[in-house]
């Protein structure tokens, strides 16, 4: 009996109180836990929400970069375009331009030699109105001269008369007068282009002959030849003005001179107020 009270007194087992006290501190501890963890969870659902806001934001900041810079490619395209079409039309301009400024040179330069060309007609008229100025076969041989020295710029020249078949130096400038002699109208150089039926003769070789002889013919009858030696310093060729006024020279030069020739009563021979050399 003694055995089994002992027996009895010894049971291990705790006290109800006990166990439930350790229930509670589990579930307290389990619920501890619990929201531990869940804060843990919020703390990191928090985070990549905040995360995921950042994220978004600059999403939003680079789609709005991108915007901005598909606005701004666009108006670098439209600005590029433009500035395409404005150098297209520059271009243009200034080819046009050049047609312009190209027309504008030819107009001038057309302009500037009709105003030649009415110069040298002017010239031409002022030197046949000379020649016909008078009915004095001496004025008229001078006026000739004069022509000669001032519009063709001859330095050296003769003017012969015709005498039947005989040229008569009447004048000359610039030549020794060992060199001013009448001459047969078949000789030499001047013969040669008495007989030509040109209005004037060039000479194109480096002899003593003149270099240009205009005979002065009034249809078919020689009246007289001027012979053009050497031309002035200044003047190293003879230009197209130079031809129209030889032109102008064989033609009025041999009517002034026929026609004073018929107004002095000669009509044939030389009048002797002509007759002779006469030196300027």
């Amino acid at each position: 009996m003694d055995r089994k009270r002992q027996s009895k007194g010894t049971n291990s087992r705790p006290p109800e109180s006990g166990v439930r006290a350790d229930l509670v501190e589990k579930r307290r501890m389990l619920l501890e836990t619990y929201f531990e963890n869940g804060r843990q969870i919020a703390g990191e659902l928090v985070s990549e929400l905040e995360a995921a806001r950042r994220r978004i934001a600059e999403l939003e900041n680079e789609n709005a970069r991108q915007r901005m810079q598909l606005k701004s490619d666009s108006a670098i395209r439209e600005l590029i375009t433009k500035i395409e079409s404005l150098e297209t039309e520059r271009e243009e301009l200034e080819s046009r331009t050049d047609a312009v400024v190209l027309r504008a040179q030819s107009e001038s330069e057309r302009a500037a030699a009709i105003e030649q060309e009415l110069s040298n007609l002017a010239s031409l008229y002022v030197a046949a109105l000379q020649l016909h100025s008078s009915f004095d076969p001496r004025e008229v041989v001078a006026t000739l001269g004069q022509l000669l020295l001032q519009f063709l710029g001859a330095g050296a020249y003769v003017i012969y008369a015709a005498d039947r078949d005989k040229l008569v130096a009447v004048l000359s400038e610039g030549l020794a007068q060992d060199l001013v002699k009448s001459c047969s109208i078949d000789q030499g150089f001047v013969g040669q282009a008495v007989r030509s039926a040109q209005p004037f003769v060039v000479r194109e070789d480096g002899t003593n002959d003149p270099l240009v002889v205009v005979p002065l013919r009034v249809g078919d009858q020689l009246v007289g030849v001027v012979a053009v030696f050497q031309l002035l310093e200044q003047k190293p060729s003879l230009s197209p003005f130079d031809l129209e006024l030889l032109q102008m020279v064989s033609s009025q030069g041999a009517m002034a001179l026929a026609a004073a020739r018929l107004a002095a009563a000669l009509p044939g021979g030389i009048p002797d107020a002509i007759m002779g050399i006469q030196r300027t």
